[in-house]
């Protein structure tokens, strides 16, 4: 008998994803009942519609060269019975509530059930610009920058430095009049690493500028730098540079909304105790 239960049990979990689609079915509040025609079978009282049958022959179809013949459609009624049989049996054992794996299957189908009504929808561009300037920031790609950094190693340094900005030369020509130090960065550095290799009084003053900015004296790490910003990236981007991302948020959040809808209903439904310690 314990041979035959284990037997029993183990084909009955090869069905764990039909007991959540026919669990998924019955909880749906928009399938409605069907009437004699619409029904291809009845297995102790639960009808098999047409449409089911309809959706297996076209499985069954794909992919296959010849046209089905009557044997196909007979087997894909079989296998639509058999898998009748075992989520009602699946449900007679009660495995919906007791085995943890088609627990998580059944909540995760519901969730995708539930969520998958306003996936569909298209939004307008108008909702999407809208969401987009109400949540700018979240679009926004982190800000990374390229620097010219130089280190003064004495005040008439810094002084021959700016008059020879002054002048007209260039930032490095500038730096090489002075003989200035060159602080060696990478190419592109993100805003909190700033801190790290410049020191705090640094990454501050760098937060404030725009590229093609030059800066100093900055008083950092007990250096004197000297800052030019040569590019500026990252940072706030505009809706059409994000849109498809704006449009898989804004479903995102639809579809999370459409959930919490969908919860508060059975939790307004359902008699919850709470047992005390």
């Amino acid at each position: 008998m314990s041979n035959w239960k284990g037997l029993e049990t183990a084909y009955v979990l090869m069905a764990a994803l039909a007991v959540s689609a026919a669990l998924l079915l019955s909880l749906r509040p928009d399938f409605g009942a069907f009437d004699g025609n619409d029904n291809v079978a009845t297995v102790d009282g639960t009808p098999i519609p047409r449409a089911e049958l309809a959706r297996a022959l076209d499985a069954m179809q794909s992919g296959l060269k010849r046209q089905l013949n009557d044997d196909d459609r007979e087997r894909a009624l079989k296998l639509l019975i058999d898998e009748e049989l075992l989520v009602q049996q699946a449900l007679r054992l009660e495995l919906a509530s007791d085995d943890r794996l088609i627990r998580k299957n059944l909540v995760q189908a519901l969730m995708n059930s539930v969520t998958s009504m306003d996936a569909s929808e298209v939004p307008q561009d108008a909702q999407l610009q809208d969401f987009y300037l109400q949540n700018r920031s979240f679009f926004a790609r982190p800000r990374q920058v390229s620097l010219r950094v130089m280190a003064a190693n004495d005040d008439s340094e810094a002084q021959l430095f700016v008059d020879a900005l002054n002048a007209g030369l260039s930032f490095d020509q500038a730096a090489a009049n002075a003989r200035f130090d060159s602080v060696s960065l990478a190419a592109e550095l993100p805003l909190g690493k700033i801190g790290d290799l410049l020191g705090g009084a640094a990454r501050d003053a760098v937060v404030s500028m725009q590229a093609g900015d030059i800066i100093g004296p900055v008083e950092s790490s007990g250096r004197q730098l000297y800052i030019w910003m040569t590019n500026d990236q990252g940072g706030q981007q505009g809706f059409n540079q994000v849109r498809d991302q704006v449009q898989k948020e804004w479903q995102r959040r639809q579809q999370e909304q459409a959930l919490e809808r969908y919860l508060d209903r059975l939790r307004k439904q359902a008699r919850i105790t709470l047992h005390q310690d």
